[in-house]
């Protein structure tokens, strides 16, 4: 699960990863002995809620980056670095959360990770130094993984199959909005210093934990003599090695989606500098630049949601890769041969950043497709890998840094391109090899 981003279910489509997620059927929501007939009404506004603690923790604090440069007396590059630094640390909370729920249990994954993120969040509000900052976003970030990987798991686990489209349109509707709201927050928080806002993250997580703890039962039921990281491994190997019938590799769908989920997370990383010190945009407005570029993603996801099915996949990844690299291309053109233009930079991110609202997803299932059973382990790559190549892209980006947006340009169109020429090797997915 991408950042800003969750898989559509459709009862005529592959099952997508998070769907995946648990293994056991489904119970029949509302049914007496059922888990959803113990649920709270307001589970999926919970859910929301949760899945929110992603882009929250991202977002929030993209207008305090300059500020905290300035109190810790480092570079805006340096800041720049925590955020790359928590996308390896929210991949491998991801990648080692989805499987452990399977064992143990959501419930206590999910609140593992709040407490991890909570107390994390208390100790960087009171941090003496950005390499201090840095370590915390690290640990802050699987505490993130571990309680976000489980939300499309409980769905799964609670409702049938033909309620999920609706469920789910709900749980991305409130996600969406967190990447909007989040700077909103952040800036508004930064009139009391820049460590109010991870107090927020706090107060936010612990919130999440109280309500967890007393009102959601577990849908999943686990022992933590089940708790195995060698068979987690085993089944990542097992993942990478696949091979369809046809011999068509699937994990090259989670490489190609992971480089084009790179391009968005490059600028992601940039994006403070870019809007605040590049072109001067004030904390208080630095809000609405950001929330330009995600409103396109939310109508892309909600598109996909309503049309995308099985047939409809391979166009979907296509011309949204292809997109995605026309705007990538139209960005450096506007950066190398035009005046600087702070809304045509926006125009071009918001397109750019839609595009994954249509590659996502379609890619989503063709990979998941392959896998059964694994499907859990495939999930957990997949997040793993995309988070990976983030930071990576993310710390190139930062290593040629120059005062000038060219570096995060070139670093953008690279993964683009990379990402299309993967496709390009990619032959017409095949029906899915079962276990």
């Amino acid at each position: 699960m991408s950042l800003y981003h969750v898989e559509p279910p459709a009862s005529n489509a592959p099952k997508t990863n998070q769907q995946f997620m648990s293994q056991s059927p489904p119970a029949s929501a509302g049914t007496e002995g059922s888990p959803a007939a113990a649920l709270p009404r307001h589970l999926i506004l919970f859910i929301g809620a949760l899945v929110a603690i992603g882009p929250l923790s991202l977002d929030a604090y993209l207008p305090a980056m300059p500020a905290m440069a300035e109190a810790f007396g480092v570079g805006i590059v340096r800041l720049n670095n925590t955020i790359s630094i928590y996308l390896v640390g929210y991949g491998l909370g991801q990648f080692f959360g989805g499987a452990f729920s399977d064992q143990i249990g959501r419930k206590r994954i999910g609140l593992i990770g709040l407490v991890i993120f909570a107390a994390a969040s208390v100790l960087i509000a009171m941090a003496a130094s950005v390499e201090q900052v840095q370590w915390l976003r690290f640990v802050q970030a699987i505490g993130g993984g571990f309680a976000t990987v489980i939300c499309m798991a409980i769905v799964r686990d609670v409702y049938p199959v033909e309620e999920l489209g609706k469920r789910m349109a709900m749980v991305t509707l409130i996600m969406l909005a967190s990447p909007v709201i989040a700077p909103s927050i952040g800036a508004l928080l930064l009139n009391l210093g820049w460590p109010s806002i991870f107090a927020f993250k706090a107060l936010y997580a612990c919130a999440l934990a109280v309500y967890y703890w007393v009102f959601i039962p577990e849908t999943q039921p686990g022992a933590w003599s089940k708790l195995s990281v060698l068979t987690t491994l085993r089944q990542c190997v097992e993942v990478v090695t696949r091979k369809s019938e046809t011999g068509q590799r699937p994990v090259f769908f989670a490489l190609c989606m992971g480089l084009a989920a790179s391009v968005f997370m490059t600028f992601l990383t940039n994006s403070s500098f870019v809007y605040m010190e590049y072109f001067g945009v004030s904390e208080s407005r630095f809000p609405i630049y950001f929330g330009v570029s995600i409103l396109g993603l939310v109508a892309t996801n909600i598109y996909s949601m309503n049309r995308l099915t099985q047939a409809k996949a391979p166009l979907f990844f296509a011309l949204g890769l292809r997109i995605q690299l026309a705007a990538v291309v139209a960005l450096a053109m506007i950066v190398f041969f035009l005046p600087p233009s702070a809304w045509l930079v926006v125009a071009a991110v918001a397109v750019m950043v839609a595009t994954f609202g249509l590659a996502g997803p379609a890619g989503s299932s063709q990979y998941m497709a392959h896998f059964h059973k694994l499907a859990g382990s495939a999930s957990s790559f997949y997040t793993t890998l995309m988070f990976a190549l983030g930071a990576i892209f993310g710390s190139i980006s930062g290593y040629f840094f120059d005062g000038s947006l060219q570096p995060m340009v070139v670093t953008m169109l690279v993964a683009s391109l990379a990402s299309n020429l993967v496709f390009f090797g990619i032959r017409k997915p095949v029906a899915a090899a079962r276990r």
